[in-house]
């Protein structure tokens, strides 16, 4: 059985994917429809503890402190 879930959850879901496969915000936002760039960015897109981990290390594999 599937979990209660709703369009407003599906909606959430699909920003954040978009944002994970690196879709321009600019593009996201008008996708969305908001008329504001912040909510977009702050109340639909959750970034998962893996996409923040694979961030950290290609920052990590590229910097060149040396």
């Amino acid at each position: 059985m599937l979990p209660y879930f709703s369009c407003q959850i599906l909606r959430h879901t699909f920003c954040t994917r978009c944002a994970e496969l690196n879709m321009s915000l600019p593009a996201l936002k008008e996708v969305m429809g908001h008329s504001d760039i912040s909510t977009t960015m702050n109340i639909y897109t959750k970034l998962s503890d893996a996409k923040k981990a694979e961030a950290m290390q290609n920052v990590f594999n590229n910097i060149n402190v040396f």
